[in-house]
């Protein structure tokens, strides 16, 4: 276990691991942007430069830092609690020096976005001007923390910023293509969200709510089953739409097997959080498949 007295680096590197770990989240907005880019390059079939969406990626995921990082602001005090063994709880590293990390992630991303377009520079400025507003919870976070569910679907358009971002800087054309690939990334990810907070009653860890805790265990299973099919559906009308309809009916049967393992037996938080992963993967791979 790391000392608060390790050096700099090596206490941010613990952290990252422990909350933002760099190769999964790597591994997840590289299938992102490809997916993103696939699909445009479809619709305007000419080549993406490389280089342009190497760099819309990393936008992505420090965007995505800096939302972990303003989310170690907001549940700063109940995590200290539930969970003292975390870096943050244990002063491996503090919030003022996460702030600093998170206005240096900023920074990178305003000054990657301007090597874009200024398009690009628009549609940035709405993602972050939207986690700005997820970071005060919309001024009604006592009421949102109050019901779970409508906490996350109010910070759900993040993701649909973030994909019009990739489609904006990838020069896509603002059509059914680029709806039914914000409405399939949007619910593949509010999935994903509810999937990781699904736990078996033994694994419920007091004075932090779950979907399991607030739904029931079995309520929220059929939630994040009905998000899998419907995402699914997507996939399934996607494919239809540019002519690839067996790809489509394949990334529809892939979303019933998963949700017949998700509903087939009890199983720890781990696994159904693997599986929602597994999923959202399953999304990103599926819709650069059909595009290809």
């Amino acid at each position: 276990m790391i000392s608060v007295n390790a050096p700099l680096p090596s206490r941010i590197g613990a952290y990252l691991l422990e909350r933002f770990p760099p190769v999964a989240y790597t591994v997840l907005v590289g299938l992102f942007t490809a997916s993103a880019y696939a699909l445009v390059e479809h619709q305007t079939e000419a080549s993406a430069a490389f280089g342009a969406a190497l760099r819309a990626g990393a936008v992505v995921l420090l965007v995505f830092l800096h939302l972990r990082l303003m989310d170690e602001h907001k549940d700063h005090e109940a995590d200290a609690v539930a969970y003292p063994d975390r870096c943050l709880s244990r002063g491996v590293v503090s919030l003022p020096l996460l702030f600093k990390v998170g206005v240096a992630a900023v920074v990178v991303q305003g000054a990657l976005v301007l090597s874009l377009s200024s398009q690009a520079v628009v549609s940035w400025l709405a993602c972050l001007v939207f986690t700005v507003l997820m970071r005060f919870e919309f001024g009604i976070g006592r009421w949102l923390n109050r019901h779970l569910l409508v906490y996350a679907i109010s910070h759900n358009p993040v993701v649909g910023l973030l994909a019009f971002f990739l489609w904006t800087v990838a020069g896509g054309a603002a059509d059914l293509l680029m709806w039914l690939y914000i409405a399939i990334v949007s619910v593949g990810s509010l999935a994903f969200e509810i999937g990781r907070k699904i736990r078996l009653p033994e694994e419920e860890v007091a004075g932090v709510e779950s979907y399991s805790s607030v739904l029931g265990k079995r309520r929220a299973d059929w939630l994040l089953a009905a998000l899998r099919l419907l995402t699914g559906c997507g996939l399934l009308w996607l494919g239809m739409v540019i002519g690839q309809s067996t790809v489509g009916a394949i990334a529809l049967g892939a979303q019933v097997v998963l949700v017949a393992v998700l509903l087939s037996a009890p199983r720890r938080a781990k696994l159904t959080e693997g599986l929602a992963t597994l999923g959202l993967l399953l999304d990103f791979v599926f819709v650069w498949v059909i595009a290809c």
